[in-house]
């Protein structure tokens, strides 16, 4: 097989900033393409190995060599889901095998003393024997779990009562970074001015910042899709034509994100199981959870939906004798046939979603934000980047460990401007410090930022708030009156207005 990759690499001023503040943490980014695809492991496993065999990023001879090596290993190592079979024959004939996959570890508490079963989600063997030491050492495995690169042995010996379970995980090395520093990145930032950061983290999600179709607006709006990945329980909506990477950040960024297809989404999965002990479901094991084409779903059941408003309201669920806890953000998206901007539109921007909950208010003045989805362009193979981002293991582990821990920028804003009285709603203040905190980790993660920058972040975290509320007056009018919202300017007492133009 032939790797295609840009045959010249020429670094621009930002691919060489970027090497040097950030040394081992880059990655070009067509390397990553060249690989996507060939297996089921997600962009993050890829660049993990990538950069373990692409020494040197500017040696197109070097780097040739890497591909190969790293597609060897994904055709002969990444399982395919239907060689589970030959790979459980390949480890009982010669063991041991050498896998590269997803391990998650659970406890069954009820055999013996408790023994921790691991699971390989690619090659689909379940009830693999795992050692107390490995997983004392790498507890991830009992959350997440962690792609791993891992040695099976057979030993037909272990049973326990009247079955066998011969599988045994007798080596395990996490392909996945391992230490972050917040004040090493930050170091880092401070060598780059706000629109460069910016460029940067597009660029880190793919996409090639320097294309003519990238606005600042629609930067930011790419930005907005990673929040809830920085935000503790951040909740959000978008909807837009198909093929504009609405699941991306769910599948390929993050090892902390899942995404659910359509369909009927359990209430056992995604918050507490029915099994004594209650086991608590997705909430408490992610930190976003996607909802994938949302109008094929189903939210049928009242007492569904009240769990749904419930843990969007206060972070936990009541379900049976059980509390149940989580800082996973709900994103729900969808693909609609219409553009607002051209003035032919549905009732209202909820429409598309089921009709359960289409006209749900309450439901919906839980969403913090609503993306304008209709505004951010298809990907082509033009507006993919070829140039250089953060390696995205590194930074999803330093989103999820350092960032997520930061509560005190929500409210930044407020050394230049003040909301205006009774205007805003408790869930409206709520919802724009979040998305404003949420945009200041991701831009400038040390807190610090100009006036300007301030009011640009928070006009954006107010529209895409006051979108949530101009559909909730479509459905109730005299409920939420609120078309417009305001704020003040502390040193001019000026009067700022926010309006939507696809209103």
């Amino acid at each position: 097989m032939t790797i295609h990759i840009t045959e010249q690499f020429v670094p621009d001023a930002l691919d060489q900033r970027l090497f040097a503040a950030f040394p081992g943490l880059v990655m070009r980014k067509d390397l990553t393409q060249a690989i996507r695809g060939m297996s089921k492991a997600p962009s993050y496993v890829i660049e993990f190995m990538l950069g373990k065999y692409c020494a040197n990023l500017f040696d197109n001879r070097d780097v040739r060599e890497g591909l190969e090596l790293v597609r060897g290993e994904v055709a002969t190592y990444i399982p395919r889901g239907d060689e589970t079979e030959v790979i459980k024959a390949n480890i009982r004939e010669r063991p041991p095998r050498r896998i590269i996959d997803m391990v998650k570890v659970e406890l069954n508490e009820k055999l013996d003393s408790g023994v921790y079963w691991a699971t390989l989600a690619t090659a689909n063997l379940r009830n693999v024997n795992i050692q107390p030491e490995l997983v004392q050492r790498y507890e991830r495995l009992l959350m997440a779990g962690v792609w791993s690169n891992i040695l099976v042995s057979y030993d037909d010996t272990i049973r326990y009562g009247k079955n066998t379970y011969p599988f045994v995980i007798t080596r395990l090395e996490p392909v996945q970074v391992g230490q972050v520093s917040l004040d090493d990145y930050c170091a880092g930032r401070a060598n780059f001015s706000r629109d460069e950061w910016i460029d940067a983290l597009v660029r880190t999600m793919g996409y090639e910042a320097s294309d003519s179709r990238l606005s600042l607006r629609i930067k930011l709006l790419y930005l907005v899709r990673l929040i809830p990945l920085v935000e503790v329980n951040y909740h959000i909506i978008e909807l837009g034509p198909r093929q504009t990477g609405k699941s991306f950040c769910f599948t390929e960024f993050s090892p902390y994100g899942t995404l659910l297809a359509g369909g009927q989404v359990t209430v056992p999965k995604l918050f507490v199981s029915n099994t004594n002990p209650p086991r608590p479901g997705l909430v408490a094991q992610r930190d976003v959870v996607g909802f994938d084409e949302i109008a094929e779903s189903s939210f049928n059941a009242d007492d569904d939906k009240n769990l749904y408003k419930n843990y969007m309201e206060s972070g936990q669920i009541n379900r049976g004798m059980m509390t149940v806890s989580g800082e996973a953000g709900f994103i729900f998206n969808g693909n609609i046939n219409f553009d607002p901007r051209s003035g032919t539109l549905a009732d209202h921007l909820f429409k598309p979603l089921p009709p359960s909950i289409a006209d749900d208010t309450a439901f919906h003045d839980r969403w913090a934000a609503y993306l304008p989805g209709w505004e951010l362009p298809k990907l082509t193979p033009d507006l993919i980047t070829g140039h250089v981002g953060f390696i995205l293991d590194y930074i999803s582990e330093l989103f999820h460990r350092e960032m997520r821990r930061i509560v005190r920028y929500g409210t930044l804003w407020q050394e230049w401007f003040e909301a205006p009285g009774r205007e805003w709603s408790a869930r409206d203040m709520r919802s724009i410090n979040r998305t404003f905190s949420g945009l200041t980790k991701l831009i400038f993660p040390s807190g610090h930022m100009s006036k300007e920058d301030a009011r640009l972040l928070l006009d954006l975290a107010i529209e895409l708030r006051l979108r949530v509320r101009v559909q909730l007056h479509r459905i109730s009018p005299q409920e939420f009156p609120l078309t417009t919202m305001h704020y003040i300017d502390m040193q001019s007492g000026e009067v700022m207005t926010v309006e939507l133009k696809d209103a």
